[in-house]
């Protein structure tokens, strides 16, 4: 029942925003987040953390959410880079804004904890509104066509996977397995040759688009682009995630056999956005960009980890998520600081700012030393769980993506130099104020945490992952 308190706490919260005197709205939000992020402490604590209500009772549609060990981590992302994010926000913007924010957060744990196929569809819809709203008020003149792209490419994708989870819903029911969408049940449904490729493709785009994996990521330069911070920060940390997060939860139960019959296709798939998301960071002038498709190359050695079909692989990409989530999202968010005190994000403008804010560079370079793999932080482990799961099968596929990290550390350590070192071109820098230390140390502090710790979260996912794949009639990594 805790876990209904995930949902209700942000929903109302969103709608407390509206009611508050417009200079009010932040605090509210961030009390809301706040509040939030201590619900979920309980859920971690072992609160009891699932329902299962009957809620279309004709369509086989149940209010069926639950904190597993493969969600469970991914709503700790969640309620701790909303607030931090709200944090970073601007005092003076709208209740509007902080609204969509809290409203965001919302549906971003919905779609975490939805067992039911019919309710993730939901809440994977209702995630397209806020963004588009936070692109298209708050992102300058350009936000707006940032905002159509959007909508548009995900809505496509969306579509597709409606009617797969239709087709996938009546296939079940008529092999007598009796009209449902809950995911555990419809696991191992059998799919015939003539509908399982499109099915298993109609589900794969929509997850590729929301991710982005290339070479559907044609909204991702503008919307990571045009965003204020920290809704870049949310997007690339938080929401990118659920399309890697759907393909472990929805598409490794149901197509597991689909995944050995085109893996060589999908590894090539994967390796070519990892590749290409590098490749593009070391031609990037704009620091924000450079950081950007670095992203989008990190989603692409998510996706080898589950295409390489061995359990270290995927328990890699289920530890990079969060571990990328909390580094990626830190990262936006002090890129944001810099881009806010010198009104620029173009590296050839910038240099010498360690010598005026020399705390801010300490946080630029710890964040961007998690992204590029360094050995204790994170990133590296779960980039090392993910080659030694390709090492014995794909051995190339692994050597592209070690050839890659080297790329990694050349685009970050570029960027953090450009903008850090060398020449002062800027007048002085107003350093990080403590209000702004009070968030900063303890996301760093949680970064830090799971680079010598990330039992802390493998240890509870392995289960719920072999659970996932086992529902498959016959599935084994």
């Amino acid at each position: 029942m805790v876990v209904v308190w995930l949902l209700v706490i942000p929903l109302i919260g969103s709608l407390v925003t509206l009611a508050v005197p417009a200079r009010a709205s932040k605090g509210v939000a961030a009390v809301v987040s706040l509040v939030t992020l201590g619900v979920f402490g309980a859920v971690l604590a072992g609160a009891p953390s699932g329902v299962d209500w009957s809620w279309i009772p004709a369509w086989g549609v149940h209010f069926h959410v639950a904190a597993d060990g493969l969600s469970l981590f991914l709503l700790g992302l969640t309620a701790v880079l909303f607030p931090l994010a709200i944090f970073a926000s601007d005092p003076l913007a709208s209740r509007s804004y902080y609204f969509w924010l809290v409203f965001l957060e919302f549906a971003s744990l919905g779609l975490f904890m939805a067992l039911d196929l019919f309710l993730f569809y939901i809440f994977w819809e209702v995630l397209l509104i806020p963004v588009f709203f936070l692109l298209s008020g708050w992102s300058g003149p350009d936000g707006r066509p940032a905002a159509l792209k959007w909508l548009i490419m995900n809505l496509v994708g969306s579509l597709f996977m409606l009617v797969a989870i239709i087709a996938v819903a009546v296939i079940h029911n008529h092999q007598g397995g009796g009209l449902t969408f809950d995911i555990s049940q419809l696991a191992g449904t059998h799919f015939g040759p003539g509908s399982a490729p499109w099915l298993f493709l109609a589900f794969l785009l929509a997850f590729a688009i929301k991710s982005p994996l290339w070479p559907f990521h044609g909204w991702m330069p503008d919307a990571y682009g045009k965003s204020a911070p920290p809704v870049t920060a949310l997007i690339s940390g938080v929401l990118s995630k659920a399309g890697i997060y759907g393909i472990l939860r929805v598409m490794l139960p149901l197509f597991l056999p689909q995944f050995h019959a085109y893996q060589l296709g999908l590894l090539i798939f994967a390796a070519a956005g990892l590749v290409f998301g590098a490749l593009m960071a070391l031609r990037q002038q704009d620091m924000k960009m450079v950081t950007a498709y670095g992203s989008l190359s990190h989603m692409g050695m998510m996706a080898l980890g589950i295409f390489s079909l061995t359990s270290v692989g995927v328990l890699g990409a289920t530890f990079y998520m969060v571990a990328h989530g909390l580094m990626i999202g830190g990262l936006f968010l002090v890129l944001g600081m810099i881009e806010n005190r010198t009104g620029t994000r173009d590296i050839r403008e910038l240099g010498g700012l360690n010598h005026t804010a020399p705390r801010l560079a300490a946080y630029f370079l710890f964040f961007a030393l998690g992204a590029l793999g360094l050995p204790g932080l994170p990133g590296f482990a779960g980039e090392y769980m993910i080659i030694q799961g390709l090492v014995a099968h794909q051995l190339v596929f692994a050597l592209i993506a070690g050839v890659v990290l080297t790329l990694a550390a050349w685009y970050m350590i570029r960027v953090f130099q450009g903008v850090m070192q060398g020449p002062v071109r800027q007048k002085t820098l107003r350093d990080i104020v403590a209000t702004q230390v009070v968030w900063l140390v303890p996301l760093a502090g949680l970064v830090a945490l799971l680079g010598v710790w990330p039992a802390a979260i493998t240890t509870h996912a392995v289960p719920s992952l072999y659970h996932a794949v086992h529902l498959a009639k016959g599935g084994s990594f």
